[in-house]
């Protein structure tokens, strides 16, 4: 008898409310993966209809691919994780069934993960070689520093609105303070504002890769995955948080997942966090100022 729970990620168009980014589909995954722990219930990941499913080597042990109209119909629990906590309850009390379900269950603010839950939903990023390569060649091969910058959900439907002064200024400011010095690798800069990433990449010779990044959102798949192999290879990473006063999914829990050694600034106070994973990567250290 089989008990599986499926987080899933549905297509455009099959949303019930708001569609989620894929922060909140990835935090919700490792934590899903620790709650079903030794309750008898297999947990898998479910991207069969949406944009991902031909940008990831789907690895049988951690991915399922359900009925589309299972798919469709799974709950959005994004706001009260009490419903979902019942139906989970209700599956590992029945003798079999799989239940379909999207959730970002978790706190936000974690700062380490154990290496069984690593292990399991970093197999979500094993992207096919087309993504692989493409992040090599923009790279060069080299090692190199990712800065992740968000600026509210607004700007993936606005390509061209820029942020306001105040905020580039404060964005300036923690580069300045935070990133430039005693840099020694290269910095590819993501965003969900695109003219705030092109103004960061030329004014301060940034590297970027040739397409307008998506920063986690639902749609333009493509984009997201590179935006993630880009993460999750980097040898460090630095997390502007501009619009909201928690840590982005996207880039914080990639961090962790892959132990790349990550601090986040985060809107109103901007103050210097440090994420600690569960073993640093040699290859670079925070330093004071860097």
């Amino acid at each position: 008898m089989t008990k599986l729970v499926a987080q899933t990620f549905k297509a455009p168009g099959q949303w019930q409310g708001p569609p989620p980014g894929l922060g909140d589909f990835i935090r919700g995954a490792c934590h899903l993966f620790e709650h079903l722990e030794g309750t008898g219930v297999e947990f898998r990941l479910d991207v069969s209809q949406s944009g991902f499913a031909g940008l990831i080597k789907q690895d049988p042990a951690v991915f399922h691919a359900g009925a589309p109209d299972a798919i469709a119909s799974a709950g959005e629990h994004f706001e009260d994780d009490a419903v979902l906590l019942r139906e989970l309850d209700a599956l590992a009390r029945a003798g079999e069934g799989v239940l379909h379900v999207c959730s970002n269950m978790g706190a936000w603010h974690r700062r380490q993960l154990p290496e069984h839950t690593r292990n399991f939903v970093s197999r979500f990023y094993a992207f096919v070689p087309e993504i692989e390569d493409a992040v090599t060649q923009a790279t060069g091969g080299r090692d190199y520093r990712v800065l992740s910058v968000r600026c509210g959900d607004r700007f993936f439907d606005e390509p061209s609105a820029r942020v306001d002064a105040a905020t580039e200024s404060t964005v300036c400011r923690i580069i300045e303070r935070h990133v430039l010095p005693g840099n020694h690798a290269p910095v590819v800069v993501i965003s969900d504002c695109d003219t705030l990433r092109e103004s960061l990449r030329a004014r301060y010779g940034f590297t970027a890769m040739p397409y307008r990044s998506r920063h986690g959102a639902n749609g333009g798949a493509d984009a997201v995955a590179h935006d993630l192999c880009l993460l999750k290879r980097s040898s460090a990473n630095v997390h502007i948080n501009a619009w909201s006063d928690w840590w982005s999914g996207f880039s914080h829990y990639t961090s962790m997942l892959f132990s790349v050694p990550s601090v986040n600034f985060r809107a109103p106070r901007f103050e210097r966090e440090e994420v600690t994973g569960a073993e640093p990567r040699p290859a670079w250290r925070w330093r004071p100022g860097g």
